[in-house]
C-alpha cells in the first residue's frame, strides 16, 4: 500500500477519511492523494471555463488553509482537482495513479434517494478495482479489535483472502467468520464443518465462527457485527461497471450504506454481468 487516494470535499466527513487514511499511510509508508471532483451543475450547458477556473481555485486555496490548520495530515499527500461526475473521475484516478486503497468519508444513503441513485461511496465501492475503505465516523486504527467477515465458503479467492490476512495483521484484530445461511433445509453443523474447512484452507488465525440462519442477509450480518461490539466489517464484491447494473440490489452497498462503522469492501474479478455479491 502506496498510494491512499481520499475523494475530498473538505466536509467533517471527509476530513475524518482524511484522518484515517494519514494512520494507513504512516503505517505503510505511503502517500495521499486527496481528490475534489465539483460536478457540472448543468451538463447540458456550455462549459463556462472562467468559472471552471475559479471554482478549481477556491478548491485549491481550501486545500492549502486546510494543510496550514491543526488537522492537516502529517505525511505526504498532495491535492487534485476535477470538473465531472464523481465516479467515473476517480476509476480514471485510480488507474491513471496506481491508487492501491481508496478512503471515503461517508454518511451513508437512505430512503428513495438510497433506492434511486445510491451514495457516491456506494457507486465506489460496486465498481472500483482496488480496495475501498468506507468511514462513517472518527476511527483510528487503535480502536479496531474485531473484524467480521461475511464468507461465501468457496476455496478459489486466495487473493483476496491473503487481502484480508493483511488487514487483519495490519490492525492486530481478531477476525470473526460469519456464514448468513439462508438455506432452510441445510443443517447448521453442515454450515459449521465448512466454516472449518474453509479456515483450514485458508490457514487463518486468531479468529472465531459463526454462522446465522436468516433471509435477510444485510439484516442478519448487522445484526452480527452489533452482537460481536464489532470495530470493522470485510465485505468482498464483484467489480462490475455495467450503468445498468447499477440499479440492482448489492448486499454489500446495502451494508456500507447501513453500518455504523468501518467497512472495508475489496472486488473479486471485475465481470459485466455479475450474480450477486459475493456473501
Amino acid at each position: 500500500m502506496k498510494k491512499i487516494l481520499v475523494p475530498c470535499n473538505f466536509s467533517a466527513y471527509a476530513e475524518m477519511a482524511i484522518q484515517f487514511a494519514t494512520e494507513l499511510a504512516r503505517v505503510n509508508n505511503a502517500e495521499i492523494l486527496l481528490l475534489t471532483v465539483l460536478q457540472n451543475p448543468d451538463p447540458g450547458m456550455p462549459v463556462d471555463t472562467e468559472e471552471i477556473a475559479l471554482s478549481t481555485e477556491a478548491q485549491k486555496q481550501k486545500f492549502v488553509h486546510f494543510m496550514k490548520s491543526d488537522n492537516h495530515p502529517s505525511v505526504a499527500v498532495s491535492h487534485l482537482v476535477r470538473h465531472g461526475q464523481i465516479t467515473p473521475i476517480v476509476l480514471e484516478v485510480i488507474e491513471k495513479n496506481q491508487i492501491d486503497i481508496v478512503v471515503m468519508g461517508t454518511h451513508g444513503s437512505r430512503g428513495w434517494n438510497e433506492f434511486f441513485m445510491g451514495s457516491n461511496v456506494e457507486k465506489i465501492v460496486r465498481t472500483s478495482p482496488v480496495p475501498v475503505f468506507a468511514v462513517k465516523k472518527k476511527t483510528t486504527m487503535r480502536s479496531v479489535h474485531n473484524i467480521v467477515f461475511p464468507t461465501n465458503l468457496k476455496l478459489n479467492q486466495k487473493d483476496v483472502v491473503e487481502k484480508i490476512k493483511a488487514i487483519q495483521e495490519m490492525f492486530r484484530a481478531r477476525l470473526h467468520l460469519l456464514r448468513i445461511n439462508t438455506d432452510e433445509e441445510q443443517e447448521e453443523s453442515e454450515v459449521q464443518t465448512a466454516l472449518e474447512a474453509y479456515a483450514s484452507h485458508y490457514q487463518l488465525s486468531n479468529y472465531t465462527m459463526s454462522v446465522r440462519n436468516t433471509d435477510d442477509v444485510r439484516q442478519g450480518i448487522l445484526q452480527f457485527a452489533r452482537e460481536m461490539n464489532s470495530d470493522m466489517i470485510l465485505m468482498a464484491t464483484h467489480g462490475n461497471r455495467d450503468p445498468k447494473d447499477m440499479y440492482k440490489q448489492s448486499i454489500t452497498a446495502d451494508v456500507v450504506n447501513h453500518a455504523n462503522l468501518l467497512v472495508w469492501t475489496c472486488c473479486t474479478e471485475k465481470r459485466v454481468h455479475p450474480v450477486d455479491d459475493l456473501v
